[in-house]
């Protein structure tokens, strides 16, 4: 009887340690939810503009992403699209995610990286590959504005 309730105590330490890196990585991707501001380029086009991005931590597991700027500074773009978690090391976050934009654009594929304060997607299409990277943006007091 001493034995059996041995390892399941064994069992259950065992299961307390493993759970808690996971508990500690749903924090950090919790940090990354609100409004953060930056820029896109595009490496093909060498085209680039200023990027606003909403994200929204939907579960351990899923980020929804809400981007908007501007091509050409008059031409206004605005997306939603769903990035999954990859793996989490080390306070270090991978997403991947796709968003098909129509026969003009295409299908975009993003690679995300997200540590701290910073988020930078890598992304690529057919016809085009570049970056968005913004970082969290910073709430002025006294300011409610949107």
């Amino acid at each position: 009887m001493l034995g059996q309730h041995s390892k399941l105590i064994f069992f259950l330490i065992l299961a307390l340690i493993m759970s808690l890196p996971i508990q500690a990585n749903a924090g950090e991707l919790n940090n990354l939810s609100g409004n953060w501001s930056g820029q896109w380029s595009s490496d093909i086009s060498n085209h680039k503009g200023t990027l606003k991005a909403k994200f929204t931590v939907l579960n351990e597991k899923q980020v929804q992403a809400r981007f908007n700027g501007r091509f050409f500074k008059l031409i206004p773009f605005k997306f939603i699209v769903t990035l999954d978690v990859v793996s989490q090391k080390e306070g270090v976050t991978k997403l991947k995610g796709k968003h098909d934009l129509g026969r003009a654009l295409g299908i975009y594929h993003y690679d995300v990286t997200y540590k701290g304060n910073e988020f930078i997607a890598k992304y690529h299409t057919d016809k085009d590959k570049g970056v968005f990277q913004v970082v969290k943006s910073r709430v002025s007091s006294g300011n409610t504005s949107d």
